[in-house]
């Protein structure tokens, strides 16, 4: 059987599906959010990082603000993934296995719908997940040293789509901490270098959350964690798997399972190296998110990229087994479950074929609120739905009013207001909500709004009575309620209210973008977490032995003696003359000469930006120190400085100790925070000069001297 023939069969049949689908049905709240995003171009937003923005934004200028134009990097993205996996898989096995395994990907509800046809950041962190797997794959196999650059660029691009992307490299140094055969490439500095691209890339994000009182680090962390201190249950746990089960399928999670135990055991009692790379590149994922789910509430997608590598396991057993009479029916049936969902599920958006009324007990299903019955209230999918009509009805309100006097849109929930604002694309949509989202970071300033009437707008699955703005609205009139159908049938009713005369002043400041602040200056943020971090390595992390550390080499300092620098150059002589000893004066001259600029450097600096000490700038009460007491000339630090340039400088000569240059060059840049005689931002600067100096002449050194043996 050609399987490479039959996957390109396969994938571009169910592209063409995708492509018939995606623009038959509403967007869902989340795709209509992220279609938002792409109106605010920005760094990064309150929920996500920017990467689906810019992709919805580019799709919607060629296609229209349409759902085929928001949803077409999804499909476009799965088929790429869909390819790299292929090659993934074709590595790993063989072409069989590969070409079962993008089967798999296509009937798993979880990838063949959630990724593929809707456009969330998952899509985009799904393709750059699987091209860093792919690249790391590659570099295990043939030794590329310059792989680990694309690397760096795929990670960082993944950290850009989600920020559950921190898992990959996590994954790379897992696998090469428990293969001891690939140990050596912590050495090799392009695999230390890849993970300063991927922090590059990610650099924009960093900068938005600085500028934002870091709104988008908080809410994802109290998203994960919970804002409360964790308690244990089972509760959670069990629902979080039921609900990863119905994102799998649930007969074929039972593979899923199997393949978990399998993998774990070929990885760690048979040593199976693809064993080892799949448990490393999604098993730390599923445990993280899952172990949370001890303690917190999860979405069931959050694990979802664990599963989308375990699944090139599970497509190994399934073949494995296939033999085995009693597996092999198991799966037929599962996965014709699973199939027949899929056809269903679309099938159900476009023509509401299933009669939810028979699932549900009697008294559920004659149960009515704002006049919709049970049975349409819980159909999720009715939700795809009445968004034009909406929009229809707004216009139609809107000609009502002069245009000079036309009054603004707004709703409560951000889920309405998105939905709201891809109904009415023209329009502006604004959200008043209790709720800290992405609109605060939008609508920090609403005095343009002032004395202007309002058309507030909600629905019956969120109802809000908009009365309790009180006083930021002078009038209110009747609720006007507005209908829509679905085959005839009454799914979902919307709201209108009529406010007058809006003032902001008057808006509890609960509904406003005030608790999350004002956007912050960028230097002055970065100013300000730089003495964070200070206080807290300075005032926060005690200890006898981190004490008796800080003041030994303190009380040096304080007698002009510096015991660190010291220390480190005798260890340097040491190491030169014992491994380096042919050439070891022209060696020991060239380490003179790099500490010698990197000084002259440093010098400079700290007498152009004369940065007071922390001791000048807080007061000594306020900060923990020892027996040195400088008040001037902080930045950047010298002692970091002539650390890291002797430990670079080392680094690049005599490489089989170079963990102890690490160790040692890291040790003094915590020493001068924990002493209390630099900021965090004077330890890095100091570094990178060093660090920078050192590289810097030693390239020059053996790219023009012959002379000089240095490799």
């Amino acid at each position: 059987m050609n399987y490479k023939l039959w996957f390109w069969i396969v994938n571009i049949f169910t592209a063409f599906l995708r492509f018939l689908f995606i623009g038959q049905a509403g967007l869902t709240v989340d795709e209509a959010h992220y279609w938002v995003y792409a109106k605010f171009l920005s760094l990064s937003y309150f929920d996500h990082p920017p990467l689906i923005a810019y992709l919805i934004k580019l799709s919607t200028l060629v296609f229209g603000n349409s759902e085929f134009g928001a949803r077409f990097p999804a499909v476009v993205i799965f088929f790429i993934a869909s390819f790299i996996f292929y090659l993934c898989v074709k590595k790993l096995y063989n072409e069989r296995t590969a070409f079962f395994a993008v089967l798999l990907l296509n009937v798993l509800p979880v990838f063949s719908f959630l990724g593929s046809v809707i456009s969330i950041p998952d899509s985009p962190l799904a393709l750059f997940w699987i091209l860093s797997f792919f690249v790391f794959i590659k570099i295990i196999e043939t030794k590329n040293r310059n792989l680990w650059y694309l690397f760096g660029v795929s990670v960082g691009f993944a950290m850009l789509s989600k920020y559950n992307a921190v898992m990959l490299p996590a994954g790379a140094v897992l696998f090469l901490l428990l293969s001891p055969t690939h140990r050596f490439w912590f050495k090799e500095k392009r695999f230390w270098f890849s993970f300063l691209i991927a922090f590059a890339l990610f650099i924009p994000v960093i900068v938005w959350n600085i500028e934002n009182n870091f709104a988008s680090f908080g809410f994802q962390l109290r998203h994960g964690f919970g804002s409360e201190l964790p308690k244990l249950s089972l509760t959670f746990f069990a629902r979080a798997l039921g609900a990863q089960a119905g994102y799998i399928s649930p007969p074929i999670f039972l593979v899923f399972l199997a393949a978990a135990y399998f993998c774990i055991k070929e990885a760690f009692v048979k040593k199976d190296r693809t064993a080892l790379l799949i448990f490393c590149f999604s098993f730390p994922t599923l445990i993280l998110f899952n172990a949370v789910a001890l303690f917190n509430e999860i979405l069931p997608h959050w694990p979802a990229m664990g599963y989308l590598i375990l699944s090139i396991y599970a497509a190994h057993i399934t073949l494995k087994f296939w033999d085995k009479r009693w597996f092999r029916n198991y799966t037929k049936i599962a996965w014709g479950f699973t199939i027949c969902v899929l056809i269903l599920a679309p099938l159900h958006i476009m023509y509401k074929i299933i009669p939810i009324e028979k699932f549900l007990p009697q008294a559920q299903a004659q149960k009515i609120k704002h006049g919709i019955p049970e049975s349409e209230r819980i159909d999720v999918t009715n939700d795809l739905f009445g968004w034009k009509e909406v929009g229809g009805e707004i216009r139609r309100r809107l000609k009502e009013y002069p245009p000079k006097s036309k009054p603004f849109l707004f709703t409560h929930k951000s889920y309405l207001a998105s939905q709201l604002a891809f109904a009415v694309p023209e329009q502006r949509i604004f959200c008043l909500s209790s709720k800290i989202d992405a609109y605060d970071i939008w609508q920090r300033d609403l005095s343009s709004l002032k004395n202007k009437n309002a058309i507030f707008i909600c629905s019956d699955f969120f109802y809000f009575d908009p009365k309790e703005y009180g006083g930021a609205f002078k009038f209110y009139s009747d609720v006007q309620e507005f209908p829509v159908y679905r085959n005839g049938v009454k799914v979902k009713n919307f709201f209108f209210v009529e406010c007058r005369d809006f003032s902001p002043s008057n808006l509890d400041p609960k509904f406003s973008a005030g608790l999350l602040g004002g956007k912050k200056n960028l230097s002055a943020q970065l100013l300000k977490f730089d003495k964070a971090v200070f206080k807290f390595i300075n005032a926060k992390i005690k200890c006898v032995p981190l004490d008796f550390y800080a003041s030994l080499f303190s009380f040096c300092d304080s007698k002009n003696f510096t015991l660190s620098f010291y220390i480190i150059l005798i260890l340097s002589i040491i190491l030169l003359w014992k491994n380096r000893r042919n050439d070891f004066w022209t060696n020991l001259a060239l380490m003179a000469c790099v500490l010698a600029v990197s000084s002259v450097i440093t010098h400079f600096l700290k007498h152009y930006f004369e940065r007071p000490r922390p001791l000048s700038a807080l007061g000594e009460e306020n900060v923990n120190f020892f027996y040195e007491k400088i008040f001037k000339h902080s930045f950047p630090s010298g002692h970091t400085q002539s650390a890291f340039a002797m430990c670079a400088f080392m680094y690049m000569t005599v490489k089989k100790y170079w963990y102890w240059y690490i160790i040692l060059a890291f040790a003094m840049g915590f020493e001068r925070i924990y002493a209390g005689s630099h900021y965090p931002s004077d330890v890095f600067f100091g570094a990178l000069i060093g660090s920078l100096t050192a590289y810097t002449m030693v390239k020059i050194f053996k790219k023009y001297s012959s002379d000089i043996n240095l490799n």
